[in-house]
């Protein structure tokens, strides 16, 4: 079965509708770009719950796949064989809304965006603006496949993909030539090129590396840091990407069942998530863990003390703990983001200094509470 252009309008519209009832899109500007900017024209095929997917760009979808596109799925568009070369997706379109809007976009703005992908955010940005956006992608293979929607779809005056490292953003443009950059891939932090690239007036919006995720925060030239969603991202690569991209996993056994931390009451969602980052906050051994024969959804948030000793916060309170000294280590912090109201990741906020990395990055230290 086959869906009629005028369907495709209707579908558009009920998305953007769909994700503004779901918080999140708040701005006319920004809805209207949803509702307008086509999501399946920028990937010919998917990954979704382990099957592959065609997207027809010279036919049109069925309505499967425009089910699949068109609901808040995060898709795997690029699955490469050549380990050197990176994986890609589209991201949720939850995740997408609130960080378009978190840029506090305006007609005219500049914007360089790292981490073309498939080129639709880059695209959603030019909807919303009016203006070239420029987009570096890392992958030959994303770099190529985002350079061909723009093209398919007649948007060469208003995307330009640039294939190369978003490390040093992107110097031919000279100094203060971006009122706005923006990472969609997960990074250790920020270059300060980018700054250098920024006007005086811009920021920086960008998933940094924080206790193993990678949350969307803002950057401004003077070195403030602030939070806008919790999130994660695939990694990226080059100089920008994190020491522990995908976690870690230690080789611990756990002894006896869960110690459950008292007086604290169960966490469900985003309880669990503003926990966690507060934890990291804190505590630089908290990471993300993995932890064999239990479910991932259960909570990977843990302390790890070394190789061979870990304790997981599971997301209903309770701690599961290869010794009892890092579970207590683990409870006190806990029990500490409980007496001081359980603060929500956008209630912290923290100055970059520089890391001890080979390339020169700047990262969020000395986190405090600010609400």
């Amino acid at each position: 079965m086959t869906t009629a252009p005028a369907a495709i309008h209707q579908r558009l519209r009920d998305y953007a509708d769909r994700l503004a009832e779901q918080g999140a899109l708040a701005t006319a500007g920004v809805r209207d770009a949803f509702a307008r900017v086509a999501r399946h024209r920028f990937m010919e095929a998917f990954y979704f719950r382990g099957e592959r997917y065609e997207v027809p760009q010279d036919a049109l979808p069925s309505e499967e796949v425009l089910d699949i596109v068109y609901s808040d799925a995060s898709l795997l568009t690029i699955m490469p064989a050549d380990p050197q070369e990176p994986a890609s997706s589209s991201s949720s379109p939850l995740v997408m809304g609130p960080m378009l809007e978190a840029l506090d976009l305006r007609p005219g703005m500049r914007v360089l965006e790292i981490g073309a992908g498939t080129g639709y955010n880059a695209a959603l940005i030019a909807a919303v603006t009016g203006a070239e956006v420029l987009t570096v992608e890392a992958g030959a293979q994303a770099a190529a496949g985002a350079a061909a929607a723009v093209s398919r779809l007649g948007l060469e005056d208003q995307v330009r993909v640039v294939h190369g490292d978003g490390y040093l953003g992107h110097p031919d443009t000279g100094p203060g030539a971006f009122d706005r950059i923006i990472a969609t891939v997960g990074i250790a932090g920020v270059p300060p090129a980018w700054f250098d690239q920024l006007a005086p007036e811009g920021f920086v919006l960008a998933p940094l590396a924080h206790a193993g995720v990678h949350p969307v925060m803002k950057v401004r030239p003077d070195g403030t840091v602030g939070v806008c969603l919790w999130a994660d991202f695939m990694p990226a690569v080059g100089p920008l990407r994190p020491a522990e991209a995908a976690g870690r996993t230690p080789g611990a056994t756990l002894q006896g069942d869960p110690a459950t931390v008292p007086d604290v009451v169960p966490l469900l969602g985003d309880a669990y998530n503003d926990a966690w980052f507060s934890l990291g906050a804190g505590e630089e051994r908290v990471t993300r863990a993995y932890l064999a024969g239990t479910d991932p959804l259960g909570g990977m948030c843990a302390l790890v003390a070394d190789d061979s000793r870990a304790c997981w916060l599971r997301t209903d309170g309770s701690l599961m703990h290869t010794d009892a000294a890092t579970a207590q280590d683990m409870a006190a912090l806990l029990t500490a983001w409980d007496k001081d109201g359980r603060p929500i990741a956008q209630a912290w906020s923290a100055r970059l200094r520089p890391a001890a990395t080979r390339d020169p990055l700047l990262v969020p230290a000395e986190w405090s509470l600010t609400r």
